[in-house]
């Protein structure tokens, strides 16, 4: 079942060249799941995605309906703890 809150890791070009791939496996490790699954207490599911249409603002996670721009393996923590 999904998660409360979606988190998607756009692996599109250029969030790809901008470190997306790297922030990808942050999130897999943050949250301690894999593309396609949810945490055991619901929060989140994990989703990888070809474009999200941010391109200039990349690398781009969104969660929920939200989109993080310039996204570093740093912030991540603290923005999936603001939607828990």
């Amino acid at each position: 079942a999904p998660g409360r809150s979606s988190v998607k890791v756009c692996l599109g070009t250029a969030c790809h060249v901008r470190g997306g791939q790297i922030l990808a496996e942050a999130v897999e490790r943050e949250l301690d799941i894999l593309p396609g699954q949810t945490t055991p207490d619901g929060s989140f599911d994990l989703q990888r995605v070809a474009c999200l249409g941010c391109c200039a603002l990349a690398p781009v996670v969104q969660v929920g309906d939200d989109i993080h721009a310039r996204m570093t393996v740093t912030r991540l923590k603290s923005v999936l703890e603001s939607h828990e």
